[in-house]
């Protein structure tokens, strides 16, 4: 977990958003809890939840029966002193809702040999809304690493709502229930499918949509219930087979019996490689936009030797841990009087102005919505092969020194926008230096070069876009490893693959020459019928081998517009 994520304001770093009181009592509502059965609450904010199940259970239980239950049957637990203090106001005596880090309660060991045989599985219920992103305190995360971020063979991802999930169906009981409000990101993402395997293997499973809106974010939200020891899937009231699950590459619980006929052959990421750029670390150091073909430098560049130290490679390791092995090599570096090259950046009193070309510059591929093509925008100082870039990665103050990307720049390819609603994927002319903004996918070895306008074609399909944004990854992110995991379409014939590559090349000289596609344009929208997949039952993914009328006429037109 980064450095400067234990730096952000106190409320995301608790990864806190409190539960409405309403969308607390309509989850309670359907919930057959019993006044005899243990409750855990184990991040209960200021306490949504625990009044909501003392306000069910108290109409029918008197009050000594509600005292008795406050003080031996429900517990809980509540990191931010804010939130403990004004529950605390409301609730009375807390019996055993406590103040504190809910990975440091209920916790006999953090040693993995042990911790298996002395956690005790002691509550029927755990319900609560857990935190989501939030920060876990630095000195436990790798311990709780390795007591939550492996489990079937699977890795768990160290998020917070994560390894509170895991930690509370080890706190549940055989049959017990865990109910939580829960980032809608568990459903499809790729990091977290060690997560739904887990689920899957040891619980029966349901996701319901949230009853009603929480004020303080915009994340969307499910309510995810876990029967411990179960068996079977329900998501927004549909039954899904492990094995329909199970054919996707990310393991999506968000397939559908229609989208599951494109996962039944190869994925793109036979055929090309995805990969995200380089994250700069100051951009304003080192891109330039484009303006009327000039670049506008205000920066001048130089380079010096500075000793290493331990204090400075401490200063930029993560959490500032070194390993054993690590210290000893620096202090003997140290001790030699060893150096490294650091960057000078100093600002010029009048910038230069430079026409483009230009041998110190190479063009950067800031992300864009345009579609098929777009021209350059902004280039980035690279001098040298990029060695101020290089130098100030390496030894600025963070601890990602790697280069994304590297080994594709230059390269031929497609890219995309990170952040979008939908893949708007154009082609990428050789010569480029990638930014993390815009991810890339380039041929592996030994695929034909046509492929790349083929995968182009089928990317800008909206039945593409609906498997990508349905079953791959349904959040705003569109990750290269995303990409790869889209059905590469085998079903299209020959004779039609042939058209649409010819059909995509036309489409890119005609934005080169300056026509603006979206995604409505009628020339994208023919793509649509080319790549359908026609077959009529899932799993049996194969079209005629031979174009339809609609596809002759189609392709009459479209390649008179080209």
């Amino acid at each position: 977990m980064s450095q400067a994520k234990t730096q952000r304001e106190a409320k995301r770093q608790l990864g806190q958003f409190l539960t409405p009181p309403d969308v607390a009592k309509a989850i309670v509502a359907k919930l057959p809890i019993r006044i005899d059965e243990m409750v855990l609450e184990p991040s209960f904010g200021t306490g949504a939840f625990l009044f909501a199940l003392r306000d069910k259970l108290a109409q029918t239980h008197s009050a000594e029966e509600m005292a008795l239950w406050t003080k031996t049957r429900v517990e809980g637990c509540e990191l931010d002193e804010k939130a403990y203090a004004l529950f605390r106001a409301q609730w009375g005596e807390a019996g055993q809702c406590i103040q504190g880090d809910f990975f440091r309660f209920w916790m006999p060991t953090y040693d993995k040999r042990r911790y298996f045989s002395e956690i005790t599985p002691r509550y029927d219920w755990v319900i609560g809304n857990p935190p989501f992103g939030g920060t876990i305190e630095p000195e436990l995360q790798d311990r709780l690493d390795g007591l939550y971020g492996f489990r079937h063979g699977r890795k768990i991802k160290k998020e917070t709502y994560a390894f509170f999930i895991i930690k509370s169906l080890d706190l549940l009981k055989p049959g017990g229930r865990l109910v939580f409000i829960c980032s809608d990101t568990l459903l499809s993402i790729n990091t977290m499918r060690g997560l739904r395997d887990y689920l899957l293997d040891t619980c029966a499973v349901s996701v319901e949509r949230l009853p009603g809106l929480f004020d303080e974010t915009q994340q969307p939200m499910v309510v995810l219930s876990l029967t411990k020891g179960g068996a079977g899937l329900t998501v927004f009231g549909n039954v899904l087979a492990r094995e329909l699950v199970d054919s996707t590459p990310n393991a999506s619980w968000l397939i559908t019996p229609t989208l599951s006929r494109y996962f039944t052959g190869p994925v793109l990421g036979d055929f090309v490689v995805a990969t995200s750029g380089m994250t700069v670390g100051r951009n304003e150091l080192f891109l330039r936009e484009l303006r009327n073909g000039q670049i506008e430098e205000p920066y001048a560049f130089s380079f010096a030797e500075r000793p290493i130290t331990l204090a400075l490679r401490q200063s930029q390791a993560r959490l500032g841990v070194l390993s054993s092995a690590q210290v000893r090599k620096i202090q003997a570096q140290e001790q030699a009087g060893e150096t490294e090259a650091c960057l000078t950046v100093v600002k010029r009193e009048v910038p230069l102005s430079l026409p483009f070309p230009h041998p110190d510059y190479a063009l950067y591929n800031k992300a864009v919505s345009a579609l098929v093509y777009a021209p350059p925008t902004h280039v980035i100082y690279w001098k040298d092969d990029g060695r101020a870039v290089y130098t100030f990665k390496k030894t600025g103050p963070w601890y990602l020194h790697g280069v994304g990307g590297k080994p594709y720049f230059g390269r031929e390819g497609i890219t995309w926008q990170l952040i979008s609603s939908r893949l708007n994927v154009r082609y990428l002319p050789p010569g480029y230096i990638l930014d993390s903004g815009a991810p890339c996918a380039f041929l592996r070895p030994g695929v034909h070069p046509d492929e790349l306008f083929f995968i182009m074609g089928w990317c800008l399909t909206d039945i593409c876009n609906v498997i990508l944004k349905t079953v791959i990854n349904h959040t705003r992110n569109i990750q290269s490893k995303d990409f790869e995991r889209l059905p590469y379409p085998t079903w299209v014939s020959p004779e039609s693959k042939r058209d649409i590559i010819a059909f995509v090349k036309r489409l890119l000289v005609r934005a080169r020459d300056g026509v603006r596609f979206h995604h409505d344009s009628p020339e994208l929208r023919m793509l649509d019928d080319w790549f359908a997949c026609e077959s009529e039952s899932p799993g049996n993914a194969i079209l005629s081998q031979s174009h339809t009328p609609k596809h002759a006429q189609q392709l009459t037109l479209a390649l008179e517009c080209v």
